[in-house]
């Protein structure tokens, strides 16, 4: 059976190095079908993956954007696993059923079951998806950005109406050596958007049992939904 994978590591992070020498400055990009080939590749020859993220949210009416830093695991199709630095109090888990989120210190928890609707949403997308299924949804554009050396970007827009309504585009830097996901950029239509930084790359390591086993306290106080993007809004 086909392993499903997070689209930054897979990219969500991520033989998983790729023994290709970088693009030359000027030479020709490769084309949509070989960045899929080599993306979907690499992503399937991690198990098991640990980086550290930054993420950046950026409000359209806010001038600045808010920051926050933490370490992301992936284990194969079994879960996405967000651990957020302090002050942050936030652990975030994503498997193909549910999205948790857990506070520690205040102890208390969300849960939000997944495939009810049947739709793709930025809470979903780039999750337990190869890059070649999006093809269904988006059209996919290569080119090669001047802010992040060594990458390749690929673009996706929208070609739904009900996802143009909510989903400007998705940018996904990969790394020309390893084929992986380096950042990823979510962009609302209505201009928020969500900057995801991968740091270096971890991959086929053993995951930390406290992630890998990672379960909610039972007595913990726990209510039906995911408030994570609307908490950012305020």
């Amino acid at each position: 059976m086909t392993k499903n994978r997070f689209i930054f590591l897979r990219p969500l992070a991520l033989a998983l190095y790729f023994q290709l020498a970088a693009i030359a400055p000027g030479a020709e990009l490769p084309s949509i079908k070989e960045i899929i080939e080599k993306f979907d590749a690499a992503q399937a020859g991690a198990e098991t993956v640990q980086a550290p993220f930054t993420l950046s949210i950026k409000r359209s009416l806010l001038q600045n954007p808010a920051i926050s830093k933490g370490t992301f695991y992936l284990q194969g199709s079994d879960f996405a696993h967000f651990v957020f630095s302090p002050p942050e109090d936030l652990v975030i888990r994503l498997t193909p059923k549910a999205i948790v989120s857990y506070k520690p210190l205040e102890k208390t928890g969300e849960t939000l079951r997944m495939g009810l609707s049947g739709k793709i949403s930025r809470k979903q997308l780039g999750l337990s998806r190869k890059l070649r299924l999006f093809s269904d949804y988006c059209k996919l554009e290569v080119s090669e950005p001047p802010d992040v050396p060594g990458t390749v970007m690929v673009t996706l827009l929208p070609k739904s109406i009900s996802m143009k309504k909510r989903m400007k585009m998705v940018q996904i830097w990969i790394d020309h050596e390893t084929w992986l996901p380096k950042c990823i950029n979510w962009v609302e239509r209505g201009g928020d958007a969500w900057l995801i930084d991968l740091g270096p790359i971890k991959a086929n390591a053993a995951i930390p049992l406290p992630v890998s086993n990672f379960a909610m306290p039972p007595e913990t106080p726990t209510r039906q939904g995911f408030s994570f993007f609307a908490a950012r809004k305020k």
